[in-house]
């Protein structure tokens, strides 16, 4: 199934080619929950954790978003992933910047915000109690993902 064209190099996006990796598949469910200004500042998080070389695997990049919403409740969040990653393309624009590979930055400033370590909260949404366990099958986990891409919350189509 066509999704749409990359806005920047124009091929063909295949929405099932998108999710036929899982880690891939439980990305895309995971951003799809958060709000528009949450998702977007998340993925630009994310793509500072990439080099020039070499694009991000979807196994890392799902890591490092969970390891991210981890660290702070979305309203604080948000606001500290925008500034981290402004200042770190105002360093990668002057030629001083190496890829992140831990959260130390962002850390940092949520410091700032007088934020350390908390719990979660906001617009994501746990999986159906059903779904939690172990031993559910690949075809229920697809379906559940299936169900959470196409309820894209606060999406203005």
């Amino acid at each position: 199934m066509n999704l749409s064209r990359c806005p920047v190099c124009h091929s063909r996006l295949h929405l099932d080619a998108l999710v036929q990796d899982e880690s891939g598949r439980d990305l895309l469910a995971l951003l799809a929950k958060l709000d528009r200004s949450a998702g977007a500042a998340l993925v630009s998080y994310l793509s500072l954790f990439r080099s020039k070389q070499r694009d991000l695997a979807n196994d890392r990049a799902l890591r490092i978003a969970n390891e991210a919403l981890a660290l702070a409740p979305l309203n604080i969040l948000v606001p500290a992933l925008v500034q981290t990653v402004e200042q770190l393309r105002s360093k990668q624009q002057a030629g001083d910047f190496k890829p992140l590979s831990n959260h130390r930055y962002l850390t940092r400033v949520l410091e700032g915000y007088g934020h350390s370590q908390a719990q979660p909260e906001g617009d994501i949404l746990q999986l159906p109690s059903d779904m939690q366990t172990e031993n559910v099958t690949r075809a229920g986990r697809r379906s559940a993902v299936s169900a959470a891409v196409m309820d894209i919350k606060d999406t203005d189509w």
